[in-house]
Order: C-alpha cells, then structure tokens, then sequence
C-alpha cells in the first residue's frame, strides 16, 4: 500500500492540510493506496508554478520537445501496462481485460497528440493587395484538467495530451476514487525530464475544494471537465466570473435504434456490450434500446439472454464479464432506479444486488433488462451510470427519432439497418454529437467527439480537440506599396 503525493514545480509534495484520502477496491472493500487531501494553499502554489513555467520556459514555442515528450510518456505508461491496469482495476472495479484496454487506448491518445504537437496550425489570407492576415493558434495559458473516476487513464489523456500538445500548461485534479492510477501515470512522465517544472503538475483531494479552488482562481485560463451535468453546471456558473474558458464532456442517456431490417443478434449484443462494460458507469453507455414493433419481443429475448450470460466476479479474474460499481452510494441510487422501472414497468432480467460469497463483501449487482416503461420515466430520462438497459418500441421511422431525441442529453447514438438512406435520414435528425451506423462506441483520436443539448460542450479528440486548448489570434499586416 502505496501513499502518492502531490506534484507541484516539479517535485513531490505533501498536502499542507497534512490528510490524505483512501482509495479503496470496490470489490473487496480493501485498502489500495492514500493520496494527498489537498487545500487551496496546495492550488495556489500550483497554479503559481504553472504562471511561471508557462512564461519562462520554451514549452509553448517548442513544438519538437513536446512532441518528443509525449512520446516517450507514451513508451512509458506502455512498457507498464500490466502494473497500470491491475492498479486501475484494484481502484476502479473494472475487469483486468477492460482495463488493460483503457490503458491501450490512452496510449494512443498519446502518440496522436505526439504528432499533432507539431501541426497547431494556423492560416493566412490576403483581402487586398496591399494586406495580410495572419490568424495564428497560441495555447490558453494555464489550464485545469479535472477527470473522472470511470474511465481515469484514458479521460485523462484523452484531454490532457492535446492541452500540452498545444503548449500549455496544465495542472491534473483527478477523482478522489482513482487518485492512485492517475498520480503513477504522472510518476512516469516525471521520471523521463521532458517536462519543465510546472508544465505538469498534480494536486489530489476534494472536488469541493481542489476543484473549486482551480475554477474561481483568476490565474487559471480553461478548465477541461469531463462529470456528471450537474457538476458541470456548476462549474460553468463559476467559471463565467472570470469568462473562463470551458470545455465539458458531460451525462449520456444514448439510444440503440434498431430497424426490423438489422441483424438483430450482432445489434442486440453490440447494444448490450455497450451498456454493461465498466458496469454501465460510462457516459457513452447505450443505455436505451428503441426496436421496432415487429421485432420488439425477439430484441427482448435476446437482451435477456446477453445480460444472463454475463459473468459477474473479481476484477482480477481473467474470465469476468462486469465488476462491481464504484461505491455503496452508487448501488444504491441504481437499485432506486431499478424500482421505479419495475413499479412503471418489467423488469425481464437481473435487478438484484449481488451480496452472497464472494460478492458480500464488494458493490455488485445484476446485469438489469427493463421493459414496457414510458417515454416520462426516470429510468428513460435520467443517467443511471450503472448497469441498466431500458427497452422500447416504436412503430415508425419519425417515431424512433422522436424518442431518441426525447432526452435532455446528446452524447451519442446507434442506428442499425440495411437501408443507408434510411440510415442517414435518422443521422441527419438526431441530436448527437457522434452517430454509429450498424456500430456503437467506435471512438479513435483522430475523430471529434462531444455532446449537443446538455451532454457537453465543445469536442474532445482530432484537430478540433487539439484546438479547444488554443486561443485564435489574428495578425494584420498593412504594407507600403
């Protein structure tokens, strides 16, 4: 058991309240590792280091050492993957076979933005003979990335390889449960001496007051948050003191329309993966499943098949299909869910907390299937970030995108059919920032994503995600001639 402390101007700190944080294996309950509960003295001296670091290094300029570090941070979290996942796994709860994926796709978050370090670019125009316009891309400044606890490594990374890509300077506030994954990936991007002192810095501890202290601090310029809504809600409230910069990865509540023409095994299993993978706790979750009428009752048997089959065990076990969720808080609130499901509709699979040998002593429940619920539930309407797959039927084309766009969430969709135009027509009307045909939750770094409505705003990944952490200035040259 490991105590990790905080990384401030390039060394290693202990908090100034003196406290630390447990992290514990939602599976077992056990201890995994301490991080540092830090204060708003802790964020001051961060954010002072960053100031400074971006202003007195070449960081910002010197688009080759960057490139080159995040490259070698790359090479590094790769050649210890094994150790990073069953560390992600003890905190998180996730199955080895996940997490070793999530560590995979965070390199190569990495290794993109290594790349992409080298292509912050600019244009030029000439509106007349005698003038040039310059419009060049600079980095914000001093940017706070704050991450979730579902996907820590790759939610990280994902946000903060394009922030110093672009050549700012960024300070990690990563979540209180996974505190301990996030401060060993900054372990080795510390050991490798490619980052000057305060280009890249970590303060654990409370979002209530590492958070907080990052969003109200004038000296801080963007804040990257990927949460719940209403946290990010919050945190646009305070950052428009200062008009912040902000860029929110937020809820999902996403729908899987399946047509009658689909393959319906590959669709309803895909679906299903997808909403109980990291135990439904992933904001991209396909959480709703609209099937057409004719085919309505198969899709359910199916659906009811997947989630039986599923293996719920330890993390660790190579064979384990789902862990457990994150806390007893969580499990809760799901199972609140699950009731109101059963009360406005049926419940055809799972719905149970697991508590018998060898779950009792851990956070596990049943892989859940409910069905017959109308469009106002709350298992409809609300993020349950657990487990569940809500099942509903529509009768025509206008019908299915009227409730998949039903919700005040946008992150994602899943269209299944044989028929493109039928296909692109649904794309075309559904309020989402990404939309899978005949896929779901096919993510790369090279390709935008980010939510409409209340599931986010501004894009993660590719160019554009490169440049949500650059501020656009325009240069006019007027000559003499």
């Amino acid at each position: 058991m490991k105590t990790y402390q905080n990384y401030i101007a390039g060394t290693w700190q202990l908090s100034s309240s003196g406290e630390t944080c447990d992290s514990t294996d939602p599976a077992t309950g056990h201890l995994v590792a301490r991080t540092q509960s830090s204060t708003k003295d802790d964020v001051e001296r961060a954010v002072a280091a960053a100031r400074s670091a971006f202003h007195a290094t070449d960081w910002a300029m010197n688009s080759h050492a960057r490139s080159r570090a995040l490259a070698a941070w790359a090479n590094a979290i790769e050649s210890k993957q094994e150790n990073l996942a069953h560390l992600l796994s003890h905190e998180n709860g996730k199955p080895i076979r996940e997490a070793r994926a999530e560590i995979a796709s965070a390199v190569d978050a990495l290794r993109y933005n290594s790349v992409m370090a080298r292509n912050v670019c600019g244009r030029t125009f000439q509106p007349s003979r005698d003038a040039y316009g310059f419009l060049m891309r600079e980095p914000v400044g001093v940017v706070g990335v704050i991450t979730p606890w579902n996907w820590p490594v790759l939610l990280l990374l994902r946000d903060l390889a394009p922030c110093l890509a672009a050549g700012n300077a960024a300070i990690i506030k990563p979540a209180e449960r996974t505190g301990a994954v996030t401060a060993a990936l900054v372990e080795l991007a510390a050991d490798l001496g490619l980052f000057p002192p305060g280009i890249l810095q970590l303060v654990t501890g409370k979002g209530s007051i590492v958070g907080a202290a990052l969003v109200d601090h004038p000296d801080v310029d963007m804040i990257a948050f990927t949460g719940s809504t209403e946290i990010g809600q919050e945190l646009m409230a305070k950052a428009s003191r200062y008009v912040k910069k902000v860029a929110l990865e937020l809820g999902g509540k996403s729908p899987n329309i399946l047509f009658a023409d689909c393959d319906l095994e590959r669709s309803v299993s895909t679906a299903c993966r997808s909403v109980f993978m990291t135990s439904g706790q992933i904001c991209m979750a396909g959480s709703r499943l609209l099937v057409e009428a004719s085919v309505y009752e198969q899709a359910l048997g199916l659906a009811k098949s997947y989630a039986e089959s599923l293996r719920v065990g330890m993390p660790l076990d190579e064979s384990t299909d789902m862990g457990p969720v994150i806390s007893e808080t969580q499990l809760k609130a799901i199972l609140a869910f699950i009731e109101e499901g059963r009360r406005r509709g049926r419940v055809i699979a799972g719905g149970r907390r697991l508590s018998q040998p060898p779950y009792h002593c851990g956070h596990f429940i049943e892989p859940t299937v409910i069905a017959d619920v109308p469009v106002d539930c709350s298992v409809v309407q609300e993020e349950i970030f657990g487990p569940v797959l809500v099942v509903e039927k529509f009768e025509s084309e206008e019908e299915a995108i009227r409730l998949a766009n039903a919700t005040r969430y946008g992150l994602v969709a899943g269209i299944w059919t044989k028929d493109l135009d039928r296909a692109f027509r649904v794309a075309r009307d559904l309020q989402a920032g990404t939309v899978w045909l005949n896929g779901y939750n096919r993510n790369y770094a090279e390709a935008e994503s980010g939510g409409y409505k209340m599931s986010g705003l501004g894009r993660s990944r590719g160019i554009e995600g490169l440049y949500e952490f650059t501020e656009l200035k325009h240069i006019h040259l007027t000559l003499d001639v």
